[in-house]
């Protein structure tokens, strides 16, 4: 932790970067201050919120080079992300050195505020993620035994991992089931199951991927389109400290969620490692960004090798979707 005085020459600099829009500059000084591993609570949440606006500039620069927000939208969210470290830097001084209390009665006004950037939700940031966990289902043997995760892709192509449909003739031997959770008071819902079809097949056993097609039903079982589709996002690699969310099978049992305890640890290659919590049965799960786009698929965990020296760290693993995108060239189902 920076000494006093030296606390206010890395405000000066960080506001010289912010003045000459080095926006990156700011955002590796200020995490290179904000140690990573103090037990201070108001250290790591004003580091989490620091890392959350670097996820936001970078997500803004990609799409701003993919073009699909306007240029007033990129200097709105631009400036929110400035101001956002503006309030930081006038708070890191309280923060890194804070002074003894001078009375025994704490200041009001300050026992409640946003430390940098409001990371507060929308309360319909929990509806939309009940929407899209309906795309979400478990894969099943026609016996009746569960054997992973998946979910739409489009209205009729379902992506899982090799591991858990390896084959068409493997997929001819099972079934896909939606809706298979419990509803507030603990009772399972009704679902529907639809067979697998194999004429739409592609797979990878490296990169621990399967596409397979799914049969038009017959009434009285529910249209495919009622479960909707996810957004595949290959142009979404998340950083470090990054938060996923993975909707999961896990074990065969019910639909469940992992919403806490869930940070992103690293990207190599083409894997990603993350600390959010899955069981066998997990494989397959879509790994969701915090706009409820899929970024990785899930399909391991455990003691995993995190760098080409052989290190390994006991971390659960999807698949970066751009990984994918990429080796599935002009076959890629996605926008």
């Amino acid at each position: 932790m920076p000494e006093s005085p030296a606390v206010e020459t890395l405000i000066d600099k960080v506001r010289q970067r912010l003045i000459k829009d080095d926006l990156p500059a700011a955002f590796e000084m200020l995490l290179a201050a904000l140690d990573a591993d103090a037990d201070d609570e108001r250290i790591q949440s004003v580091r989490a919120a620091v890392i959350a606006r670097n996820s936001a500039y970078n997500h803004l620069q990609r799409q701003q080079d993919q073009g699909v927000v306007t240029p007033d939208e990129v200097k709105a969210d631009h400036a929110k992300i400035v101001v956002a470290l503006t309030n930081i830097l006038d708070d890191l001084p309280d923060i890194l050195h804070p002074p003894p209390p001078s009375v025994p009665v704490p200041d009001r006004p300050r026992l409640e505020k946003i430390l940098g950037y409001n990371n507060l939700l929308e309360i319909a940031w929990l509806e939309r993620g009940l929407t899209v966990a309906k795309s979400v289902c478990r894969i099943l043997f026609k016996s009746g035994v569960p054997q992973g995760t998946g979910f739409l892709i489009g209205e009729n192509l379902l992506i899982t991992n090799h591991h858990v449909i390896a084959t068409p003739d493997q997929a001819g031997t099972m079934l896909a089931e939606f809706n298979y959770q419990t509803d507030v008071h603990g009772v399972l819902l009704p679902s529907a199951r639809y067979a697998f079809d194999p004429a739409i097949f592609l797979t990878n056993p490296q990169l621990d991927y399967t596409l397979v097609g799914l049969a038009a039903p017959t009434a009285p079982t529910l249209p495919l389109s009622t479960w909707g589709t996810l957004r595949l996002n290959p142009s979404a690699d998340p950083l470090p400290d990054e938060h996923v969310v993975i909707v999961q099978h896990p074990g065969g049992a019910p639909k469940q969620i992992a919403l806490t305890a869930n940070q992103v640890v690293q990207a190599w290659e083409h894997r990603l490692f993350y600390t959010t919590d899955t069981m066998p049965g997990s494989s397959g799960s879509p790994v969701f960004n915090q706009n409820w786009e899929v970024i990785a698929l899930h399909h391991a965990g455990g003691d995993q090798q995190t760098n080409a020296q052989g290190d390994r760290r006991y971390v659960n693993e999807g698949i970066l979707i751009s990984r994918i995108k990429k080796h599935l060239g002009n076959q890629w189902p996605g926008d």
